[in-house]
């Protein structure tokens, strides 16, 4: 990687722009300032050796593309490569990357030189103290006892349920976590700090075509952590696809469900919507749509600053696991060892007797005869590969519940970032193909995300697009996806993830989602609207509404970017593992998190996954008190 050719690929995506006569100090500030001038092409030369090493090598080749060009030459070969389908995927990575930590990485004082123009105040609490929220989990060393009774590997949803479970059944829990113990005095309300040490890979993984930038949770609650808190049942036809993939112990599962809910708080009454949410409510009501107020898992009455959820709560609100089931289980002796990466699931004769795991420099081997996978739908796969346990469906069927973001611009001052992040939700188009579709929500705006994603034309009109970011408003639908990818076992021991947008069923229902958010934005009253799509289709007041409705319903698979907080599937009901969550080829090995779900769940998955978790550890423990067959 030549340091001078990513220096000018940083200042040709950020350079520094004249202001107007017109433009206040701050964005002249802003329009002033390279990426160079803070540093962001050393700090990407850092980071990028620290990615997959199939990233790398897709930076490499986007980088060697663009020969020794500079000036308006470079700027043209970029837009080049962002349309190259070889070169596309290290582009749109680099791309995503150095605009994100130009906007986001804070100096010294936690400050930002960009954030006064965008109208962005940072962090607006103080770090709480250990003596307010002191570390209540029983915890352990790789130098104490490492047997137990059950093993769980993962602390997220899945696993937190699970070893709530099956502690309170009275067995010897060790639950097993590859993040940090971070609760909220370790939890800076700034992207940059929190994402690389509370997500899976550091932040973004991107699969290999980079048409699909996923999001999993890597730290103590999983991505119960970082999640946006909102809280939906199963819909009983998704669980009626799940009995017909063989899984069992559905009779119950509407009990279950309301179990999880009544133990995280999740309720209406705890959500309060901020100007994004009104904003789409008023989108939502004129287009004669009906739509609810979502449940959240938070405490009761809590009302204070939020915003920050996906860099986990600062205030303690956040009901995740961390909070709830994992408290449970440790209360009931239940032990955690995070920081650790379980690297093999160890068997003898067809039965699980522990794990090999690293913990800092050293490799430990932990012994139990049941063994719990719950480390989410990439990370459980890649487990169970390098094991060679499972079979070969492991890691086929995923699911990304992908999502597609659109952007109105208001003359109000909408501040997307603050405020309690979903709260409402439309269910009117669950079925616009079969039984596929979407749900519309308000989109989470952190400043990171929006700003690396805003499709890039020329650095000055990028610079413009965020000096308005206040005025911004987003919606995305989520939907239920019908074709499905694979996880591979990648060199580095990271899942490889294969994912692109060829299904029929699934591009149709991208073009209606696409459609309709434009719709329910419009109503709503932008005088604007754009897309997070890479050829960046827009309508502005005064324009054709329908031909810019027409170029939405005419998307091809290569047209849109996907992204995707909610992954499932990688480990199946039916395929992988049995009716009760065991696999097929090795007992006492159980999957019970969002990879054994069949098809997707087509809502924020958190509860189905509690929920199913919470079946799967009713199974574990009949299993032992059924007579030795």
């Amino acid at each position: 990687m030549n340091p001078t050719t990513l220096k000018a690929v940083c200042d040709t995506l950020i350079p520094r722009v004249p202001a107007a006569t017109d433009d206040s100090l701050e964005a002249a500030t802003l329009l002033g300032l390279s990426a160079s001038d803070l540093g962001i092409d050393a700090i990407a030369a850092a980071v990028i050796p620290m990615l997959a090493p199939h990233v790398q090598e897709k930076i490499a080749v986007t980088l060697d593309s663009l020969g020794d060009a500079e000036g308006d030459e470079l700027a043209r070969r970029w837009k080049q490569a962002l349309a190259n389908p070889d070169t596309y995927p290290g582009a749109i990575i680099l791309q995503s990357t150095v605009l994100a930590m130009f906007y986001t990485g804070p100096d010294a004082e936690a400050k930002n030189p960009t954030w006064p123009a965008i109208g962005y105040a940072g962090p607006l609490l103080p770090t709480p103290s250990e003596a307010e929220f002191p570390k209540t989990l029983r915890t352990i060393t790789a130098d104490d006892d490492l047997t137990a009774d059950a093993i769980v590997v993962g602390s997220g949803a899945g696993g937190g349920v699970a070893a709530a479970r099956l502690a309170e059944a009275g067995l010897r829990v060790l639950v097993l976590e590859k993040g940090s113990y971070r609760n909220e005095p370790d939890l800076p309300q700034l992207e940059a700090l929190s994402f690389p040490n509370l997500y899976l890979g550091g932040g973004f993984l991107w699969s290999t075509s980079a048409s699909v930038g996923l999001l999993a949770g890597s730290t103590v609650g999983g991505g119960t952590t970082v999640n946006s808190m909102a809280c939906l049942p199963t819909p009983g036809y998704v669980v009626e696809e799940w009995r017909q993939r063989g899984m069992q112990g559905l009779d119950d599962f509407d009990e279950h469900v309301r179990a999880v809910m009544d133990r995280i708080n999740a309720k209406p009454s705890n959500t309060v919507h901020n100007h994004v949410n009104e904003i789409l409510i008023r989108g939502f009501e004129a287009a004669g749509l009906a739509w609810a107020t979502l449940a959240r898992n938070a405490k009761d009455d809590e009302s204070r600053y939020c915003g920050e959820c996906n860099a986990g709560c600062l205030v303690g609100c956040k009901q995740s696991t961390m909070k709830t089931f994992l408290q449970d289980a440790s209360d009931q002796g239940a032990r955690l060892l995070p920081n650790c990466d379980v690297r093999e699931i160890l068997h003898d004769q067809g039965r699980a007797s522990g794990v090999r795991a690293q913990v800092g420099d050293r490799e430990v081997e932990l012994r139990a005869p049941i063994v719990v996978v719950a480390a989410g739908a990439l990370a459980s796969p890649a487990l169970l590969l390098a094991s060679g346990i499972g079979g070969p469906e492991v890691g086929k069927n995923l699911h990304v519940h992908p999502s597609y973001f659109m952007s109105g611009v208001f003359d109000e001052d909408v501040r997307g970032w603050e405020g309690q992040i979903l709260t409402s939700v439309s269910h009117d188009y669950e079925h616009v193909a079969g039984e596929h579709g979407f749900v519309v929500e308000a989109a989470p705006m952190g400043l990171g995300f929006w700003t690396a994603l805003t499709p890039w034309q020329d650095g000055e009109s990028h610079k413009r697009e965020q000096l308005r970011l206040r005025h911004v408003s987003g919606v995305w639908g989520f939907a239920r996806d019908h074709g499905s990818g694979h996880v591979e076992l990648g060199p580095d021991g990271m899942p490889l993830i294969h994912w692109d947008l060829t299904d029929d069923v699934d591009l149709e229902v991208v073009r209606r989602c696409h459609v309709e958010l434009a719709k329910i934005l419009r109503g709503a009253g932008a005088r604007e609207i754009f897309t997070f799509l890479p050829g960046d289709p827009r309508w502005r007041d005064g324009e054709d509404f329908e031909a810019f409705l027409d170029t939405l319903a005419k998307l091809e698979g290569p047209d849109v970017l996907t992204l995707s907080a909610h992954q499932s599937g990688t480990c199946a009901t039916g395929t992988v593992v049995d009716g009760e969550g065991q696999l097929f080829d090795v007992k006492g090995v159980y999957v019970a998190d969002a990879s054994a779900l069949p098809t997707a769940p087509g809502v924020n998955p958190m509860v189905s996954i509690e929920a199913y978790a919470a079946k799967t550890a009713g199974h574990i423990v009949a299993s032992l008190k059924a007579p030795a067959r």
